[in-house]
């Protein structure tokens, strides 16, 4: 019971120290949030993001229709 304790202890430590160290979102002062999401939107990085995401469900989507039409016809 009490090595339990003291590993459950250990494991809390060692999450809150971790937890602390993450880095966090850097905000721009005086920076709206509005102003922000614009930035954000228009990214490259994140155009591409959503490029390659649009692309993956418009395929998924056409296996599904296509698996439902072969479902149909049996």
């Amino acid at each position: 019971m009490r090595n339990k304790i003291i590993l459950i202890g250990a494991v809390a430590l060692i999450a809150y120290a971790v937890g602390t160290r993450t880095p966090r979102v850097q905000v721009k002062n005086r920076e709206s949030v509005g102003h922000q999401v614009v930035r954000l939107w228009n990214d490259p990085s994140a155009r591409r993001r959503r490029r390659k995401a649009a692309k993956k469900a418009a395929a998924a989507a056409e296996k599904r229709a296509k698996k439902a039409l072969r479902g149909l016809h049996r």
